[in-house]
């Protein structure tokens, strides 16, 4: 009989539909049931999935014409049996897009597992901020490339390494409680493949990881499969992001191109669609992008984005630019945040081209009430900066970054920040660098005209539990 070996998990939530996955050990049909009574009095079967092993019998129950709103209680089995009352959880969906509402979310990255308390920061989220109304997780789900923490002891680099990595990172009993009970929207940064990887051209034939991932492992003893990234290694990755991370997202804004026959992701051309998605929560609107497949970086060209998701994050500020009072842009690289000696170019500093084109962007459509959502740097911060829009018009600007959940401390970049080196910025300020295992909760709320007023704080873990918080004003 099947077991369920990873979720529930509450994905895609909007206020009128859900997501609903999970992942079994074998074939089998995934069924979800929905109340909306408390006492279960009215649950019901609300959809089926088979979950065949092409996905790694992972898979989604996407239940649609919810009200906004509302708490509904849910339960998944695999196995064809009814569920017990006591495997029910609750979710909330969300007020329908446009209406002005209060809500807090919490948001964070990089969770590499040890043996001393490996999910301390998803139980900190569980006991104190049960009020939260999703969690992003912004990139470093796994850490495919670790071989001492990933249960592989050595480098994934087949779509069975992979997946093994995910059943093995996401086992962690607090995680997949917090995954079970609080909705959760995701994007992948580099460990989801390998550390710090980048196409070498904008054919996307040829990728490479850095040197000083290559040297380290050649120092080790390493084999040459570990120090290599075919294209095929790259497919397998994102199938396995995508069995874990991506099916279970809201619609992507232009899907990856698939091969016929194989339902690889084809990774060909120079604009092959991108895992980017948006999402809506009242009155505030997210853009989750994706700053990992389509990046190229050699001595002529630095890529980000690619043209056709640029194009799609244009469009979309446009659209909620006067609609949505406020606007939030993920991104699993830090975006303002530049570090002395930075030899890695692997944040956003690394694109200078790319970054500015987005900063004068926002500054010449007047784009206000923009705030950057980052993970990635293993430090948690927060920076402000001015734009100056039209008719000399001032535009703040901020970016709130927040990781790791669990992974080793970057504790030099509190040392070496430095002043942005773009021409768009002015007034450029750190607030606060937190070198500890972090989350971060934004707090949105609306004054009577409508105005957003949102507060950042970070909970730290040193000793003891402590929070760091800025405020902004919309």
């Amino acid at each position: 009989m099947a077991k369920m070996i990873l979720g529930p998990l509450i994905g895609g939530l909007s206020h009128n539909s859900v997501n609903l996955w999970a992942r079994a050990d074998s074939r089998s049909v995934l069924s979800a049931w929905i109340a909306t009574q408390p006492d279960l009095s009215d649950a019901r079967l609300a959809g089926k999935t088979t979950l065949w092993s092409a996905n790694a019998f992972a898979g989604i129950v996407a239940i649609k014409k919810l009200k906004p709103e509302t708490i509904y209680y849910y339960a998944l089995r695999v196995d064809g049996n009814k569920p017990a009352k006591k495997e029910y959880r609750p979710f909330k969906t969300f007020p329908k897009p446009g209406k002005v509402t209060p809500f807090r979310f919490a948001f964070g990255s990089c969770f590499r597992p040890d043996k001393k308390n490996p999910g301390e920061a998803f139980r900190h989220i569980l006991d104190h901020q049960k009020d939260a109304a999703f969690l992003m997780m912004l990139g470093d789900q796994i850490y495919a490339d670790e071989w001492k923490y990933n249960g592989l002891g050595k480098v994934a680099v087949t779509r069975d390494e992979y997946r093994q990595v995910y059943a093995n990172t996401w086992s962690d009993p607090d995680l997949r409680e917090l995954l079970s009970k609080v909705p959760v929207f995701m994007t992948l940064d580099d460990h989801e493949v390998d550390n710090d990887w980048r196409w070498a051209n904008t054919a996307r034939n040829e990728a490479f990881v850095p040197w000083y991932t290559r040297l380290i492992r050649w120092l080790g003893g390493r084999p040459l499969a570990e120090r290599r990234i075919p294209r095929q290694r790259i497919r397998d990755a994102l199938q396995a992001y995508w069995e874990h991370q991506g099916m279970h997202a809201p619609k992507m804004l232009l899907p990856m191109e698939r091969q016929k026959g194989t339902g690889d992701f084809n990774l060909m051309g120079e604009d092959a669609g991108s895992l980017a998605y948006t999402f809506y929560y009242g009155a505030a609107a997210f853009f989750v992008m994706d700053t990992r497949t389509m990046r190229v970086h050699n001595k002529e060209t630095q890529i980000m984005l690619g043209e056709t998701q640029w194009k799609m994050l244009t469009e979309w500020l446009m659209d909620v630019k006067d609609v949505y009072p406020v606007k939030f842009i993920a991104s699993s690289s830090a975006f303002l945040f530049e570090m002395f000696g930075d030899i890695a170019n692997d944040r956003w500093s690394g694109f200078k081209a790319e970054r500015d084109r987005l900063l004068f962007f926002l500054a010449e459509q007047g784009i206000e009430n923009v705030y950057i959502l980052a993970g990635d740097l293993h430090e948690a911060h927060a920076i402000s900066a001015e734009l100056p829009g039209p008719n000399g018009k001032v535009i703040p600007i901020w970016e709130f970054c927040a990781t790791p959940f669990k992974q080793g401390i970057n504790w030099m970049a509190k040392l070496l920040i430095v002043k942005s080196s773009s021409k768009a910025l002015r007034n450029s300020r750190v607030h606060f660098s937190i070198g500890h295992i972090n989350y971060g909760m934004v707090d949105v709320q609306f004054n009577k005209d409508g105005k957003p007023r949102v507060t950042y704080t970070v909970n730290y873990k040193d000793k003891t539990w402590q929070t760091q918080s800025i405020g902004t004003e919309g």
